[in-house]
């Protein structure tokens, strides 16, 4: 009935006309706990309180600031009242936050409407690309004259401000996620592999990096010492659903279906070499300028070029067999590399090869049925049966390539929450190559 419920809402929520978005930000550590876990027992908590359903939008923001603590996800509740709600949002952060933490600062931002301001929707976007000043998300609450709560430095108020500008028409994906019950936290968590396999095959391609299939590793369930228990991310709530019920876990006490950004690229920028800035992500057009090489350890790279710069891309180990695909980059190729711009590198999360040059090889003459050896540099040719030699080289040969036009993406266990899987596009108009 719960399932039915969640499903029916989030097909008209969208429709629906918010009298209030309240953004929360940066109430989780390094130690533990969860914003979008915090988010759903406010979620209750309201639902209790306004006798209303409820919805809930997970912003995820840059993905390379330096601030964050793991997937730097925002949260943004919509509620249909207009009610004085901030009394219930403070008492759920002081309560639930990890205030001792020397690197969680909380903030809530109000906003009694349901049409954002455009100056805050691109407050949220270069949110989702940049680093921001806490002064410029302040100026802008100033602005619009909107309520808001922080605790110590305030840092939050940028993610939260941020949650609200994201639209929701570019928040198209969800994920479905379930929490553990407090008296588990402590012990390791339970979640059958076996089911979760069952559960990827059965609505794949809907749902998208349940597992890592190459590298035959369970994504949908953290690591860290955090309440969720897994999360199942996809395209339609109906199949997101279909595969939460396949998998076999210890008991969950509560399950949460959120409108996301993930997998959505929104923290991604076309730009020219020249104009790269450090902690942001990026997709150029440019041109292979080296061979690839790869190091002790597997990191594999190659440089490029676009008319305004050369840049160094890397694909690190953990990309795995993506990295076969960057080594088979040539000279001249044009491609469209993709990723975040970090130590002056490019740390690839997508590549694009757009057109390959044609590589050609001179082949030695041929007698007696076999290719005559080198006498030495520009000495000619020997038959190294009949002994008869030659000066001459037989005209250049096309040679044909490893590697075809089309995308690439990194293994899913190397991908960022942001990063959109190749899966999910239909109409690029050119190949893809999806990686499970």
């Amino acid at each position: 009935m719960f399932e039915n419920i969640l499903i029916y809402f989030y097909r008209l929520g969208n429709e629906a006309l918010a009298a209030m978005l309240i953004g929360i930000d940066d109430t989780d550590s390094k130690r533990g706990m969860c914003t979008t876990y915090l988010g759903t027992l406010l979620k209750n908590s309201l639902e209790r309180e306004l006798g209303e359903k409820i919805q809930l939008r997970l912003v995820r923001l840059n993905p390379t600031i330096r601030y964050k603590t793991r997937g730097n996800a925002a949260i943004c509740v919509s509620i249909c009242h207009s009610y004085d709600v901030q009394d219930i949002v403070r008492k759920h952060i002081e309560r639930m936050a990890h205030l001792d933490d020397d690197n969680t600062h909380p903030g809530a931002v109000f906003y009694h409407d349901f049409q954002v301001p455009t100056d805050i929707q691109c407050f949220a976007r270069d949110a989702m690309h940049g680093e921001l000043r806490l002064e410029q998300a302040i100026e802008l609450i100033q602005r619009h004259g909107l309520d808001s709560i922080s605790f110590k430095n305030g840092r939050g108020l940028i993610g939260a401000l941020a949650a609200i500008g994201a639209r929701s028409q570019d928040c198209n994906s969800f994920e479905l996620i379930a929490y553990r019950f407090a008296r588990n936290l402590q012990k390791k968590r339970y979640i059958n592999a076996q089911s979760v396999w069952h559960a990827d095959t059965s609505t794949y391609p809907y749902t998208w990096d349940t597992l890592d299939r190459s590298g035959k590793a369970v994504l949908c369930a953290p690591h860290s010492a955090d309440p969720i228990l897994y999360g199942v991310r996809g395209d339609d709530p109906n199949q997101i659903l279909a595969a939460h019920r396949k998998i076999i876990s210890e008991p969950y006490e509560y399950l949460t279906l959120y409108q996301t950004n993930q997998g959505t690229d929104a923290h991604v920028r076309l730009a020219k070499i020249r104009n790269l800035q450090h902690g942001c992500s990026y997709k150029v057009v440019a041109a292979v300028k080296s061979e690839p090489w790869t190091i002790s350890g597997g990191h594999t790279f190659v440089s490029v070029a676009d008319g305004s710069g050369e840049l160094l891309c890397v694909a690190f180990e953990p990309t795995k067999h993506f990295r076969a695909t960057v080594r088979k980059l040539r000279v001249g190729d044009k491609v469209t590399v993709q990723g975040s711009y970090v130590n002056d590198s490019l740390h690839l999360e997508k590549l694009r090869i757009l057109e390959l040059s044609d590589l050609y090889e001179h082949d030695n003459p041929v007698c007696c049925g076999k290719s005559m050896k080198s006498r030495g540099h520009n000495k000619g040719f020997k038959c190294s049966k009949c002994k008869a030699v030659s000066d001459a080289k037989l005209g250049p040969r096309l040679l044909k390539r490893e590697i075809v036009a089309g995308a690439y993406e990194v293994t899913p266990s190397a991908r960022r929450h942001l990063a959109e899987p190749l899966i999910r596009r239909h109409d690029l108009g050119y190949p893809v190559f999806p990686s499970r």
